[in-house]
């Protein structure tokens, strides 16, 4: 294969984009420890030594398609905030509820996104990311002072903590791998995996009733 090094902005972009889309591919029907730089290479026009121009580790990568979801959903949230003037409770957690249930494999990062991806990635890399993905916080803590103007700033900070902590943990008790499954059935015949939606859902309704 004749590879030619990339020298312009968009050969760079589009070789970086080529590395996430071989990463997203194999992230969605594998596990963490499964995904590594051999394999994305194998996907792509690209050498796993070259790869090494673009990002240090494979979390790197994952970091940025963190990033992307993060984005989208930022997206998502600052629509709907803008084109609706009044939510009571159950309506402003049935859509926060519901926004964050479709997107499976923004959840899925999510679930490994403190204890795996972001340990292995440079200063500078995580710092930009907290940057990037700052104002998806910002939506979140405008939306509360819109629908719950009696809520302290100490309430609104403790809401946002919560439901990052509530869904980073939800995911892998409600999406078990065939082992866990197997295990949990062995152990208590009548256990029905719990629906994340759902729990979602009751989660924030406990969390703004301190709002």
């Amino acid at each position: 294969m004749n590879f030619q090094r990339a020298r312009t902005e968009h050969q760079i972009a589009s070789r970086q984009e080529e590395i996430l889309q071989a990463c997203y591919t194999l992230y969605k029907s594998k596990d963490f420890e499964e995904v590594n730089l051999k394999a994305i290479a194998e996907m792509t026009s690209i050498s796993r030594p070259t790869i090494y121009n673009y990002y240090n580790a494979k979390e790197e990568i994952l970091l940025d398609l963190l990033k992307k979801e993060y984005l989208n959903w930022y997206e998502t949230l600052h629509h709907f905030f803008e084109i609706h003037d009044t939510l009571d409770k159950e309506e402003y957690c049935r859509f926060l509820a519901d926004s964050i249930s479709e997107r499976e494999y923004f959840l899925k990062l999510l679930s490994v996104h403190y204890t795996s991806i972001e340990k292995n990635c440079s200063l500078e890399k995580l710092t930009q990311f907290k940057k990037d993905v700052h104002p998806l916080f910002l939506t979140l803590q405008a939306s509360i002072k819109k629908y719950f103007p009696s809520a302290s700033d100490e309430a609104n900070d403790n809401f946002r903590f919560l439901f990052f902590a509530m869904i980073h943990g939800l995911y892998p008790l409600t999406h078990l791998t065939f082992n866990q499954l197997e295990a949990m059935h062995s152990a208590f015949p009548d256990y029905t995996v719990p629906d994340f939606k759902d729990k979602c859902y009751q989660g924030l309704l406990l969390l703004t009733a301190n709002l």
